[in-house]
């Protein structure tokens, strides 16, 4: 996907200025090249972020620089209405690792859940070092084996082949906790009445 965008003064003023003009004020930083300061249309990014998955690459093209391989790193949000105010695209090198946080996704029903249990997930990303071309743009755990009382996890998973995690791996991604006994009871009541409405 491509994104345009062009050369802009840097300043808390100018930026002001470009979000009233319907655009998006953005920088550009990485390895081997100095800050530069952007300009974006504001339909044309969120087009281009609709249609992508999280930590994705973008052609983004700055006009009278060129092309250059990127990704987000970073969106700031306006904390009310949550409208983006500004983008810090990172310049990507084939050759060098770079740290990334990646969604975790849960997948299935954990049969502890079934049983009664409470699913816990703490870590709802984790922070990698990959390749460009290995960064995942989510990890997906299968927890429909997860028993009340199991834990899932960091060194757990089945990372992707150039990956690797960077937090410590004894993190906890997900965990079935036992319900107490006030939910069990009120467990167990559904259960009878829901076979004494099927016997009837």
């Amino acid at each position: 996907m491509i994104i345009s965008a062009k050369e802009r003064e840097a300043g808390s003023k100018t930026a002001k200025k470009i979000r009233r003009e319907g655009k998006i004020p953005a920088v550009l930083y990485g390895l081997g090249i100095e800050n530069v300061n952007l300009e974006m249309d504001r339909s044309e990014f969120l087009s281009a972020l609709r249609k992508s998955n999280r930590n994705d690459k973008f052609d983004l093209n700055i006009e009278g620089k060129g092309s250059f391989n990127v990704f987000v790193k970073s969106l700031q949000r306006e904390p009310v209405t949550e409208d983006i105010q500004h983008v810090d695209f990172y310049k990507l090198t084939d050759d060098r690792m770079i740290q990334v946080d990646v969604p975790v996704k849960l997948v299935g029903e954990s049969k502890g859940v079934k049983l009664g249990g409470k699913l816990y997930q703490p870590r709802r990303k984790i922070s990698v070092f990959a390749f460009p071309k290995d960064i995942p743009n989510e990890i997906t755990i299968d927890i429909s084996d997860m028993q009340i009382g199991d834990v899932f996890h960091v060194f757990d998973l089945d990372l992707p082949e150039g990956v690797t995690v960077k937090s410590s791996k004894n993190f906890t991604i997900a965990a079935v906790l036992g319900a107490s006994k006030e939910e069990q009871e009120e467990i167990a009541e559904e259960e009878e009445e829901a076979e004494e409405g099927t016997e009837e």
